[in-house]
């Protein structure tokens, strides 16, 4: 049947309508995740390096292992299945069979994060499952908090400055809580009878991160700046991703912006089509 003027309007017409709704219809939901995230936290200033493995308490599943873990440091993040786990750590470079140094149990829920950490001197550890955030802060602003591990220094104040409190007379395992502050550079100052210190730390919009209280080599204590949001291994997509969760975002909503562009494109580039066809028929009938 010959494309005659009219029909030609009429597949532009439909055309562009149903490119609009497809550049207009809402993407689905995300389905419910069913995964969590664990890490851990060796923060016991007297215990060697250890190696620590994780595996599902029903016995399902892989054991997951990470080795030499220094004090001080915090593991990349595990992404796990829904249910509970076993923690155990030994000595670095000891068989699976030696007994833990320390070991523990944690429950993993969907779309949550958490650190085991470890506490204390080796003669008297102690575990503590800290639930770590997720949620992003507002354009411009960072979120952090101050986990006190010193054993030497016991308790601890911290303020930022220039008198702002968050942490007073906090004994060892205390974790304050996360506070939204404005981006940028914030002086902190931890004291203790006569031992203080004082670090600088910067912070860039949308970033999340903790401040640990720590012993130093000389009996002295030191802060140290851990971003949760930019943490190395398998990490909440968009919120732990390397160079700050908020960056993770940005880029994810400018991928699909491009690909509602390109669609939207398309539906141009289509019409313009069409029009030229009916155009060039017109001037071939005049």
């Amino acid at each position: 049947m010959p494309l005659t003027t009219s029909r030609m309007r009429a597949v532009l017409i439909a055309t562009v309508i149903a490119g609009v709704a497809l550049v207009a219809t809402p993407m689905p939901a995300m389905a419910a995740t069913s995964t969590g995230w664990v890490r851990v936290a060796h923060l016991s200033p007297d215990t060697k390096p250890v190696d620590v493995r994780l595996a599902a308490l029903d016995g399902g599943g892989k054991v997951l292992s990470i080795d030499d873990v220094s004090y001080g440091s915090v593991s990349k993040y595990w992404s796990l299945p829904v249910g509970d786990y076993a923690v155990a750590m030994r000595a670095a470079g000891s068989a699976a069979s030696s007994t833990p140094v320390v070991s523990t149990s944690v429950s993993v829920t969907a779309g949550s994060a958490a650190t085991v950490a470890v506490f204390g001197t080796n003669a008297d550890l102690t575990t503590k499952v800290i639930a770590d955030s997720l949620t992003l802060p507002k354009a411009g602003d960072a979120r952090v908090r101050v986990v006190q591990a010193s054993t030497s220094a016991d308790p601890v104040t911290v303020t930022a400055a220039p008198t702002t409190p968050i942490l007073s007379d906090a004994s060892t395992t205390t974790v304050s809580p996360y506070a939204d502050v404005q981006a940028g550079s914030w002086t902190l100052r931890a004291t203790s009878g006569t031992k203080s210190a004082t670090e600088t730390i910067d912070l860039r919009s949308g970033q999340i991160a903790s401040v640990l209280v720590l012993d130093d080599a000389t009996g002295g204590i030191v802060l140290r700046r851990v971003l949760d949001s930019s943490s190395v291994g398998g990490v909440p997509r968009g919120y732990l991703a390397t160079g700050g969760g908020y960056l993770a975002h940005a880029a994810a909503q400018q991928q699909l912006d491009t690909m509602l562009a390109a669609g939207g494109l398309g539906v141009l580039a289509a019409a313009g089509v069409i029009t030229g066809l009916v155009a060039r028929r017109r001037r071939a009938r005049a």
